[in-house]
């Protein structure tokens, strides 16, 4: 078996990550076919590539030669698709190519990007994993991420990051709900609970979901799949919960909640790549995002009530 590209990125995920489900996480598989990846890697390459035991999994000699190589070939690999998609004649330079997940900063990142050069933006909604993909090959200037501190995504190289907010994750419920009247909802007085995906869709953010339900000493009811747009009403006339973003917008009779004690936690990042042309505008962009946080914050009653509580 001759290597890939793919079979490449497993490697430097496994190290960066120092565990097989963590690396399975990043790159949105699962564990068994991270495993099997690199069982059939390591038979082609003749020995193991990585010592695993309880604590993760760690690069033996033969491993960390081979990473080695990896990196640099996944560099180049990168520099080269950067490179030919710049000279695509059907690649309209003209336009900033913005991604986000799905996030309350994401109309003021757009905001924000038309007022850093005239031209025109683009706008992709995706997940983070797809995300750091386009931003590494050249196919995004920006993205807007969230991960789950815990269950970090790591950053491909020719990456950079800048964390704009560190926010416990709420709760949504009825405003007629009981648990709606306290200031902080305790995770285990909603084990009865109906749990719709709300922002809870991540692979990590369910991974994290699920240890702080363990945590609180229950199995959530399963979560239904829906659109967001059904969910609301759904959660607004008792139906069922759901988690949500801090500075979510309450509507359709439905309230955001903190969780007592802040048993789970997300961080919003710009990300961009470290020899994109716009790299200049980073510190601007940046700026512009925690302003705009700052302001929703201030807009945000529910929030407002957590802040002043952890002050």
């Amino acid at each position: 078996m001759d290597l890939e590209i793919r079979h490449l990125r497993v490697l430097s995920a496994v190290a960066e990550a120092g565990s097989i489900s963590k690396a399975a996480a990043a790159l949105g598989y699962t564990q068994p076919a991270i495993t099997a990846q690199l069982q059939r890697i390591e038979r082609a390459l003749g020995n193991p590539l990585f010592a695993r035991d309880g604590s993760g999994a760690r690069p033996t000699a033969l491993g960390a030669i081979v990473l080695t190589h990896a990196q640099n070939i996944l560099a180049m690999h990168d520099d080269l698709m950067r490179d030919v998609r710049r000279r695509d004649p059907d690649d309209d330079l003209s336009v900033l190519r913005l991604g986000s997940t799905p996030s309350p900063l994401t109309a003021s990142m757009v905001t924000a990007a038309r007022e850093l050069q005239e031209t025109e933006v683009s706008l992709h909604i995706t997940s983070e994993e797809e995300m750091l993909e386009l931003l590494a090959t050249g196919r995004l200037e920006f993205g807007l991420g969230a991960d789950y501190p815990g269950y970090e995504l790591p950053i491909p190289l020719g990456l950079a990051e800048a964390v704009l907010a560190v926010q416990p994750v709420f709760v949504l419920l009825s405003r007629d709900h009981p648990l709606a009247a306290r200031a902080e909802v305790p995770l285990e007085a909603l084990a009865a609970e109906q749990w719709f995906p709300g922002e809870g869709k991540d692979v990590r953010m369910r991974a994290q979901f699920h240890e702080a339900c363990r945590r609180a000493g229950f199995t959530p009811r399963r979560v239904q799949r829906m659109n967001d747009n059904i969910s609301f009403p759904l959660i607004g006339q008792g139906h069922g919960v759901s988690l949500c973003h801090p500075l979510v917008v309450e509507r359709d009779g439905v309230a955001a909640r903190p969780l007592a004690g802040d048993p789970m936690w997300v961080r919003q990042r710009l990300i961009w790549p470290t020899r994109g042309a716009l790299v200049e505008h980073v510190p601007r962009l940046r700026d512009a995002l925690i302003a705009a946080h700052r302001a929703a914050a201030e807009n945000s009653p529910a929030y407002r009530a957590w802040l002043r509580s952890r002050a």
